[in-house]
C-alpha cells in the first residue's frame, strides 16, 4: 500500500507539471512553417542560435517572459516583425520600476507599456541625454536612470524587429565574422540577394495576409535560401537541433518538479514511515540530478565554455553540487534527510533562477573571463561551496524547525552531526576557490588579493564557518547554536554570492551587472529568517537550564 501511495505521489506531482507546461493554444503558422522558422540560424548577442532561442530571448528581454500568453515565441516574434503596425500599440515594453512609470506620466499600475505610448508621451527621450551625460563622465548612475537605460535598450530592440534587421545571412566572406541583415545582403551575388530577399519578403507577406500555406512555402524557400549562402559559415544541423530541443524540453523547470516531487515523497516517507516513498523519493532525485546536469553539459556544448559566465548559470551549477553533495552522503549515512534538504535547496534555487529578472541566454563571456582553465577551476569550485554550504542552511533550518516542533527529537542528533559534515565540505571548497581566485587574479589582473569586494566577502564569510567548526569542535557550540550559526553565516554568503554581484561596485561586477531595487522577495526572507532566528534563539534559551 505504502508503494503504491509513493507512486500516486510521484505522478500526481508528473501530472501538475505537464499540466502546467502543456500547450494548447491554436497556432497561427502551420507546424511545418513554424518547425523551419525555429531551425534557422541568426547572429544575435555575439553568437550563432537558432531563431528559436532568439525569439525566447528578445521576448524575455522585450516583456520579462519567454513568451506571450500560451503563443509560440517563434510565432509571436514573426508576427511583430510582419505587422508592425499592429504591435505599436500592444503593451509588451515590461517596465518594472514603479517610479519610472510614475516619471513617464504612464499608469503605475501597468507593469508593460506599448511602443505607441512611450513615442507618445515623449518623456523617455528628454530623461535620455542627462543620463548619457553622466555615462560620459563616469558618474554612477541611480536606480531610476538605469531602468531608464534598460527601458530604452528595450525601445530600441522592438524598433529594430520593425524594421526587420534581422541578421539572418552568413557573411559572403570567411574573414567577416559579421552576419548580414536579411532585407541588405551586401556582399553576396545579386542572384543570391533576389533569392534571399525575395524569400523573406513572402514569408512577412503571407503573415500579413494570414495565408498558411503561402506561409509554409516560403518559409521552406527561405530556409533552402540563407544556407546556401554560405554553406561553410552556417552552424551545422546538429547544433542548431540540439540547442532547440533544449529550449522546448527545458531540463532544468522539469528538474525542479522532479525535486520538488521527491521533497514530497520524502516528507511523506517521515510523516509515515516505510521504505516505499523513501525508494521512488530518491528516483525522483536521481533523474532531476541527471536532467540537470544534462541541461548543464548541453549548455556547455552549445556555449564552448564552462556553465560560469553569468549568474543564471552558477544558479543552476550551485543546486547541481548540493545534490551531488547529498547522494555521496545518502550513501554514506543511509538518512532521507539529505535528499530532503537537497531537493528543497534545488527546487527553490531552480524557480528563483527562472523568475528573476536575469539573463538565461547562453552568451558569450567577456574579456576578462576568457583564461577559460582558472576560470572553470576558481568559479566551479566557489560556486560548488555555495551549494555545500547552503545545503547545510537547509539542514540548519530543519534543526531549528525540529527543535521548535519536540524538544528532545530522535533526529536531532543525527541533524547536527549532518550539518557538521555539509559545513566541513563548504569551507575546505570556499577555501580552495579563494586560494585558486587568487591565483587566477594574478594572471588577469597582475595582483594576487586587492581587497576587491568579492574577495573581502569571500574571506569574511570562510572565517564565520571557520569558527563554527572550532566552536563545535571545541564544545563552545553545539546543535542549536551551530544551526543558528549557520544560518546567520547564509546571510554572509547570500552578500558575498548575490549583494556584491549586483550592488556593489568592484571587479566582479560583471557577474550581476548594474543595481537593481531590492527585491520584496528578498526582504521578506530576511524578516522571515530573522524571526526564525529569534525564535529558535528564544526556544533553546527557556530550555537551557533544564537541560543542565
Amino acid at each position: 500500500m505504502k508503494n503504491r501511495a509513493a507512486y500516486l505521489w510521484m505522478v500526481g506531482a508528473l501530472g501538475i507539471f505537464l499540466s502546467h507546461t502543456a500547450w494548447s493554444a491554436e497556432a497561427l503558422l502551420s507546424s511545418r512553417a513554424l518547425d523551419t522558422i525555429r531551425h534557422l540560424a541568426i547572429q544575435s548577442g555575439g553568437r550563432v542560435k537558432p531563431i528559436d532561442s532568439f525569439a525566447r530571448e528578445t521576448l524575455q528581454h522585450l516583456t520579462g517572459a519567454p513568451r506571450r500568453g500560451k503563443a509560440d515565441p517563434v510565432e509571436t516574434l514573426l508576427l511583430i516583425v510582419a505587422k508592425p503596425d499592429e504591435w505599436t500599440e500592444v503593451p509588451i515594453l515590461f517596465v518594472p520600476f514603479i517610479p519610472l512609470r510614475e516619471a513617464l506620466g504612464l499608469d503605475r499600475k501597468a507593469a508593460h507599456v506599448s511602443y505607441g505610448e512611450l513615442l507618445a508621451t515623449k518623456k523617455l527621450m528628454r530623461m535620455l541625454p542627462g543620463i548619457v551625460a553622466k555615462q560620459r563622465d563616469s558618474e554612477k548612475l541611480t536606480i531610476l536612470e538605469n531602468e531608464t537605460m534598460d527601458l530604452y535598450d528595450r525601445f530600441v530592440v522592438i524598433s529594430a524587429l520593425f524594421k526587420q534587421q534581422l541578421h539572418l545571412v552568413p557573411p559572403s566572406s570567411p574573414l567577416e565574422n559579421r552576419w548580414l541583415p536579411v532585407l541588405e545582403p551586401a556582399g553576396l551575388s545579386q542572384e543570391r540577394q533576389a533569392a534571399v530577399k525575395n524569400a523573406w519578403q513572402a514569408l512577412t507577406a503571407s503573415l500579413r495576409e494570414g495565408n498558411s500555406g503561402q506561409t509554409e512555402a516560403a518559409a521552406l524557400k527561405l530556409a533552402a535560401a540563407l544556407p546556401s549562402s554560405n554553406p561553410a559559415a552556417y552552424p551545422a544541423a546538429w547544433r542548431l537541433k540540439t540547442e532547440v530541443l533544449y529550449n522546448r524540453v527545458e531540463p532544468f523547470r522539469v528538474a525542479r518538479w522532479l525535486y520538488g516531487a521527491a521533497c514530497l515523497l520524502f516528507l511523506f516517507h517521515l510523516a509515515k514511515g516505510g521504505a516505499g516513498a523513501w525508494g521512488w523519493g530518491s528516483k525522483a532525485l536521481i533523474l532531476g540530478f541527471v536532467l540537470h546536469g544534462a541541461g548543464i553539459l548541453t549548455r556547455v556544448v552549445l556555449g564552448g565554455r564552462p556553465p560560469v559566465s553569468n549568474f543564471y548559470e552558477t544558479m543552476l551549477w550551485l543546486p547541481w553540487v548540493a545534490v551531488a553533495a547529498a547522494l555521496v552522503f545518502d550513501r554514506h549515512y543511509r538518512s532521507v534527510l539529505f535528499g530532503l534538504a537537497a531537493g528543497i535547496l534545488s527546487a527553490i534555487t531552480l524557480l528563483l533562477a527562472d523568475h528573476l529578472p536575469l539573463d538565461p541566454s547562453i552568451s558569450p563571456v567577456v574579456a576578462v573571463l576568457r583564461s577559460n582553465l582558472w576560470l572553470t577551476i576558481h568559479v566551479l569550485t566557489i560556486v560548488a561551496s555555495y551549494g555545500a554550504l547552503g545545503l547545510g542552511a537547509v539542514l540548519a533550518h530543519l534543526y531549528g524547525g525540529l527543535f521548535l516542533a519536540r524538544r528532545g527529537h530522535p533526529a536531532l542528533e543525527n541533524l547536527g552531526l549532518f550539518l557538521y559534515r555539509a559545513i566541513q565540505v563548504g569551507v575546505v571548497l570556499l577555501a580552495a576557490g579563494i586560494m585558486l581566485g587568487a591565483v587566477w587574479a594574478n594572471a588577469s589582473w597582475g595582483r594576487y588579493w586587492g581587497w576587491d569586494p568579492k574577495e573581502t566577502w569571500a574571506l569574511i564569510t570562510l572565517l564565520w564557518f571557520l569558527a563554527i567548526l572550532h566552536g563545535r569542535f571545541a564544545g563552545w557550540l553545539h546543535g542549536t547554536g551551530v544551526a543558528l550559526g549557520t544560518i546567520t553565516g547564509f546571510f554572509l554568503l547570500l552578500m558575498t554570492y548575490y549583494g556584491v554581484s549586483f550592488y556593489l561596485v568592484g571587479l566582479h561586477s560583471y557577474a550581476g551587472g548594474h543595481a537593481k531595487p531590492l527585491p520584496p522577495l528578498l526582504i521578506a526572507y530576511l524578516a522571515a529568517e530573522f524571526l526564525f532566528i529569534v525564535l529558535v534563539a528564544a526556544a533553546a534559551l527557556r530550555r537551557r537550564p533544564a537541560r543542565a
